[in-house]
C-alpha cells in the first residue's frame, strides 16, 4: 500500500465533502431535504464529526487502494473505473434501499449517493495514479 496515496486520497475526499456540502454547491438542498440547519446536531461542535469522517475517508482509502491493488489497475484512468464501480456497485446502492425504506427524498439521494461515487472515483485515479 502507498500511504502517501491513501493520505492524499482521504484528503481529497474531505475536499471534495467540503465543496460538495458547501453553499455554493448541493449544502442548501441538502439541508432543506434532509430537515437540517447547518450547525444543528452538534452539541460538541463539529470537531468530533469531522474527525469521524476523517478517520471514514482513511478506512475508505485503504479499501480502495486494497480494490486498485488487487485489480492490477496502474493508471489514474483504470482506478478511476474501480472508484467507479465501488462508488455505484457498492455504496450507492447500499443507500438507495435505505432511501427506499426510510421514505427520504430521491434528491437527497442523489446528492449524498453523487458525493460518495464522485469521491470513491477520485480516489481510484489518485491511488491509481500514484499506486
Amino acid at each position: 500500500m502507498n500511504w502517501l496515496a491513501i493520505i492524499i486520497a482521504a484528503i481529497a475526499n474531505m475536499v471534495i465533502g467540503f465543496l460538495w456540502y458547501g453553499t455554493w454547491a448541493f449544502g442548501k438542498s441538502w439541508m432543506t431535504l434532509s430537515g437540517r440547519t447547518m450547525g444543528e446536531g452538534f452539541p460538541a461542535g463539529p470537531g468530533p464529526l469531522y474527525a469521524m469522517t476523517a478517520a471514514a475517508a482513511i478506512v475508505q482509502a485503504i479499501t480502495m487502494s486494497w480494490f486498485v491493488a488487487q485489480t492490477g489497475a496502474n493508471s489514474g484512468a483504470a482506478g478511476a473505473i474501480i472508484g467507479l464501480y465501488v462508488g455505484l456497485g457498492f455504496v450507492a446502492t447500499a443507500m438507495f434501499a435505505e432511501v427506499l425504506f426510510a421514505g427520504r427524498h430521491p434528491r437527497l439521494f442523489a446528492i449524498t449517493a453523487g458525493y460518495s461515487v464522485v469521491a470513491a472515483i477520485v480516489q481510484g485515479i489518485i491511488i491509481g495514479f500514484m499506486g
